[in-house]
C-alpha cells in the first residue's frame, strides 16, 4: 500500500501489517522501482488523492454482478470489468474504496469478492431503518428526561419498560439506588434532570415527563385502596344483590320499628348511608333515641370474599375526587344502604338520657326500619331551628342530645367546633367546600359519640372483646397556660398539640377527649372494618352467628391491622388534600393578601408557624415574621406553589 510520496520515493507497507506491529516496517522505495508492478504507470498523486467510487456505479457492479449464478466470487479486476472495458489503476483502487467503506452490496473475503442477495439486502436496510429509530427514539426520550418534557413511550420498547420501572420504583417508595442495573445514559440523564432518585424526586420527574398523574398521592399509589376489586369479590358481590330480597337468617327474629318516624341526615350526594335516628315518646312520658345503623352480617358472611377484601381496606378512603370504598359500592350505597323508602335491616340502640345527660339505659337489638326521608345538614338545621309542630322530633332530639354533649364536657370532654374547608376535584375543576358547624352536624356527632359508648358500656358488662378506642387525654401546657391564651382556634391548636394518640385496644379504657370512661366506633359498619368487627362481636355473643367471639389475644393482630389502615388512611387523605389545595391556588390564586392568625410556632427558629385562614377553613405552615406572638393577626401571601412538584410556600406578615 502506497501511504506517502515523499521526494520522488513512495511510503509502501504490507497489507496487514497495521501500524508497526507484526515486525512489518515502513519501506521507501524510488517511484521509478514501482512502475513495473503496475500494467500502465500511474501517477502516484493521483492514486494517493483517489476517492472511493460513486454509490450509483457500485450499484451497476452489484446489477451485473447479480446476473451470475448465485456465490460467483470475483477479483477486484473482474468487478471493475464489469463497469469498465480497461479499468486503470484509480477505477480499480476507487472501487476498492467504495468495497472497503460503509456498503452493502458486497462482501469482501480472503478468496474474493462476492455480491449480496436482494432479500438479504432489504432485511440489512430495514434491520438499519429500525436501529436508527430506536436510536432516535433513545435519544428523543434522554433529552426529554433531561429537560422534563412529557414524552410518550411506545408499548413494549426499551424505553417504556424502565419508565415503567421508574413508576414502580416511586410507588413502592423506593429509592433509585435499588435498580442496580439502571442504564448509565439514564441514570446521566436523570442526575441532569436534578432528580435525585428519592421517591418524592421521581414522582416530580414522572409528572412532568405525563407518566404520573399531578393529583395521584404518592401514599395513595402504593396503599391498599390503589387497585380495584378483586374480580371474586365483585362476583360475589352481584350474588348477594340478587338474593338481598330473600329471607335470610336471623330476619324473622328482627324487631319491626318500621312504625318509627325515621331519619337520615348527610351531605349532598353521600351513598354509604350508615346510620339514621329516630324519637320514641313513650307513654309514661319517657324520650328514646332510636339510633339505626346499617346491618352488613345480614348479607357478608364471615371469611368470605368480600369479608377479606374489606380487611384488607380497614376503611372507605374519602379523596377530593371521590371515595375509595371499603366495599363495593353496589352494595355500600345498595341493599346496605339505609336508604329512604324501603324495608332496611339494621342494627338498632334504644338509648335513654336523665336529665343530666348521663346515660341511663340502652336497649341492643336487630330491626327492621323504614327511613321516612333522609335530609341534608342544611335542611336539618333549617327544621331545627323552626322547630315546626307537625314534625318536632328533630329539634327534641337536638336539645336531647345537646344535653348530653354538656354531659361529657363536663367530664373532661375537649369541643372544637369551627369550619373546616377541604378540596373538592369536579368537572368544573378544583373548588373550596366549606363546611360550618351547625347544629344538626352536632347532633349527629353526639347521637353517633352516644352510641359507641353505649355499645361499649355494653361489651364491657358482658366481657366481650372488642376494638375499643382509647385516648389518655392531653398534656401540652397546664392549665393555666391553657387559659391564658386566646380562647378559640389558638387554645385548642396547643390543646391538640398535646393531645395523647388514641389507640385500639380489646379492653375497655378511657377516652379523655371525648369525656367517657369507654368508648368504641360503632356506627359506620360499611365504611370501617373495626366498626364491622364490633357488630361481629356482639352477633356471635348475642348467639346471631354461628360462632364465638374472638377473644382478647385473637382480636388483637386485627385491631393492629385496622389501627395501621386507619393511620395510613389519614396519610393519604392529607397528601391528597395538600395537592387539591395547591392545585386549586394554581387555578384560583388569591388576588390580594388573605388575613390569618398566628395559633403556634412549628419551629420558631426557622420562622415556621401554623396560621389559621377563617377565609379557607384550613391552618397551614407558613414563613411568619419574628417577634409574632400566637393569637396575631397577620396577612397572608402566596410566595410559590407547583401541583407537578408539591410545593407550596406561603408568608405571613403584620399589616
Amino acid at each position: 500500500m502506497v501511504e506517502e510520496v515523499r521526494r520522488g520515493k513512495a511510503v509502501l507497507r504490507q497489507a496487514g501489517d497495521r501500524g508497526g506491529h507484526g515486525g512489518g516496517q515502513d519501506r521507501l522505495v524510488p517511484l521509478r522501482d514501482l512502475w513495473p508492478l503496475l500494467d500502465h504507470p500511474p501517477d502516484p498523486e493521483s492514486l494517493l488523492t483517489c476517492g472511493p467510487m460513486a454509490s450509483t456505479l457500485l450499484a451497476m457492479a452489484w446489477q451485473g454482478a447479480e446476473r451470475s449464478p448465485a456465490g460467483t466470487s470475483w477479483t477486484l479486476l473482474q468487478l471493475a470489468h464489469l463497469l469498465h472495458r480497461e479499468p486503470t489503476p484509480e477505477q480499480r483502487l476507487s472501487l476498492w474504496l467504495a468495497l472497503a467503506g460503509q456498503q452493502d452490496l458486497f462482501r469482501l473475503r480472503r478468496d474474493g469478492i462476492t455480491s449480496r442477495r436482494a432479500d438479504e439486502l432489504k432485511r440489512m436496510r430495514q434491520q438499519r431503518r429500525q436501529q436508527r429509530r430506536r436510536q432516535q427514539g433513545r435519544d428523543d426520550f434522554l433529552q426529554a428526561v433531561r429537560q422534563r418534557q412529557a414524552w410518550s413511550a411506545p408499548s413494549g420498547s426499551r424505553e417504556a419498560l424502565e419508565l415503567r420501572r421508574l413508576v414502580d420504583l416511586t410507588r413502592q417508595g423506593d429509592d433509585l439506588s435499588l435498580w442496580a442495573d439502571c442504564p448509565d445514559d439514564l441514570r446521566h440523564a436523570l442526575g441532569q434532570a436534578r432528580c435525585d432518585g428519592s421517591p418524592q424526586a421521581l414522582r416530580s420527574l414522572l409528572v412532568d415527563l405525563g407518566h404520573w398523574a399531578a393529583d395521584l398521592p404518592l401514599a395513595l399509589s402504593r396503599s391498599v385502596w390503589a387497585g380495584g376489586f378483586p374480580q371474586a369479590c365483585l362476583e360475589e358481590a352481584e350474588a348477594l344483590i340478587r338474593g338481598a330480597d330473600g329471607e335470610h337468617p336471623g330476619d324473622r327474629e328482627r324487631l319491626d320499628l318500621t312504625g318509627l318516624h325515621s331519619i337520615s341526615i348527610d351531605d349532598p350526594g353521600t351513598r354509604e348511608i350508615d346510620d339514621a335516628l329516630a324519637l320514641e315518646r313513650c307513654d309514661d312520658g319517657t324520650a328514646v333515641i332510636w339510633v339505626h345503623v346499617a346491618d352488613p352480617h345480614r348479607l357478608i358472611t364471615p371469611g368470605s370474599a368480600i369479608d377479606d377484601e374489606a380487611r384488607r381496606r380497614g376503611t372507605t378512603l374519602y379523596l377530593s375526587g371521590g371515595l375509595q370504598p371499603m366495599l363495593p359500592l353496589v352494595l355500600g350505597a345498595g341493599p346496605l344502604s339505609l336508604s329512604s323508602g324501603g324495608r332496611r335491616a339494621a342494627v338498632s340502640l334504644a338509648l335513654t338520657l336523665d336529665a343530666d345527660g348521663n346515660l341511663c339505659q340502652a336497649r341492643l337489638v336487630r330491626s327492621w326500619i323504614r327511613v321516612a326521608y333522609s335530609l341534608s345538614y342544611a335542611d336539618a338545621d333549617e327544621l331545627i331551628e323552626l322547630a315546626p309542630p307537625e314534625d318536632p322530633d328533630l329539634a327534641c332530639l337536638d336539645g336531647m342530645l345537646r344535653t348530653r354533649r354538656d354531659w361529657r364536657t363536663r367530664c373532661g370532654a375537649l369541643a372544637m367546633d369551627q369550619p373546616e374547608g377541604r378540596i373538592r376535584r369536579g368537572e368544573a375543576g378544583p373548588e373550596l367546600v366549606i363546611t360550618e358547624p351547625g347544629p344538626s352536624r352536632a347532633l349527629v356527632a353526639e347521637a353517633m359519640i352516644l352510641a359507641g359508648a353505649a355499645a361499649a358500656a355494653w361489651a364491657a358488662k358482658a366481657d366481650v372483646a372488642m376494638p375499643f378506642r382509647c385516648q389518655d387525654g392531653h398534656s401540652s401546657l397546664s392549665p393555666e397556660q391553657l387559659l391564658a391564651l386566646p380562647e378559640g382556634p389558638v387554645r385548642w391548636a396547643h390543646q391538640r398539640l398535646g393531645l395523647a394518640r388514641s389507640r385500639l385496644q380489646p379492653r375497655p379504657g378511657p377516652h379523655r377527649s371525648l369525656g367517657l370512661e369507654a368508648y368504641l366506633q360503632w356506627t359506620s359498619p360499611i365504611r370501617r372494618y373495626g366498626d364491622l368487627l364490633a357488630h361481629r362481636q356482639w352477633l356471635a355473643a348475642s348467639g346471631a352467628l354461628a360462632l364465638p367471639p374472638l377473644t382478647a389475644d385473637q382480636l388483637l393482630p386485627e385491631l393492629d391491622q385496622a389501627d395501621r389502615l386507619a393511620r395510613e388512611a389519614q396519610l393519604v387523605s392529607r397528601e391528597d388534600q395538600r395537592l387539591a389545595l395547591q392545585h386549586w391556588l394554581e387555578v384560583s390564586p388569591p388576588a390580594a393578601p388573605v388575613r390569618c392568625q398566628l395559633l403556634r410556632w412549628l419551629r420558631q427558629d426557622h420562622g415556621l408557624g401554623l396560621v389559621r385562614i377563617d377565609d379557607w377553613g384550613m391552618e397551614l405552615a407558613a414563613d411568619v415574621e419574628s417577634g409574632a406572638a400566637p393569637g396575631d393577626v397577620l396577612q397572608l401571601s402566596l410566595v410559590a406553589v407547583s401541583s407537578r412538584h408539591d410545593r407550596l410556600e406561603l408568608r405571613a406578615r403584620r399589616r
